[in-house]
């Protein structure tokens, strides 16, 4: 039996309390990809013992997915842009202020149903999550075990994506920071 355990990485350690117009997001998201993680918050042995018995880890490029593995002395074996967190779509505009959270959360519901200017962004993000999975498959004719280290909604498109192709979801999906998902293919 193949396996891939996806998993988010850990907390950022940034405050996102101060609320931004829509216009700041790309200048928040720059400070957040490239501020570190939070290292007095670990997974459980659970999920240190999935990660240790993994045939090769992948993780995305992005500091907080490499500093995660670093963290518990994980070895990567690969990393790629292929698994970093999906593009958020962005405004211009000015005339409201929110926590970075809001708009994450707004602009990621818009990009997931596909309206207006935000059909585009979805479309890439698919696109990129097929590009993923197919990476993944190729990785699992391999390897026995493979574990992801990456991103919340990158990894749920990448999951969705290989579920089409027959994977199949053991236990329950975490999404939280160390969350994890297991995928199986018989």
């Amino acid at each position: 039996m193949k396996q891939i355990t996806f998993i988010r990485h850990a907390k950022v350690d940034m405050d996102s309390s101060q609320p931004i117009c829509a216009k700041e997001l790309c200048f928040w998201e720059e400070a957040y990809n490239s501020a570190p993680i939070v290292t007095d918050v670990r997974p459980g042995d659970t999920l240190i013992e999935s990660l240790k018995g993994a045939d090769y880890v992948v993780s995305s490029r992005l500091r907080r997915a490499i500093d995660s593995l670093e963290l518990l002395e994980v070895e990567i074996d690969e990393k790629s842009q292929l698994f970093n967190e999906a593009a958020i779509p962005l405004l211009n505009g000015r005339f409201l202020k929110l926590k970075p959270t809001y708009w994450l959360i707004l602009f990621r519901l818009l990009s997931l149903t596909g309206v207006g200017r935000w059909a585009s962004t979805l479309r890439e993000n698919e696109m990129d999550a097929q590009k993923a999975a197919r990476r993944l498959s190729e990785l699992s004719a391999k390897h026995d075990h493979i574990v992801l280290m990456g991103h919340g909604v990158m990894n749920w498109l990448i999951r969705k994506e290989l579920k089409r192709n027959g994977w199949r979801s053991e236990g329950r999906e975490v999404h939280g920071n160390w969350g994890s998902t297991v995928l199986s293919l018989e």
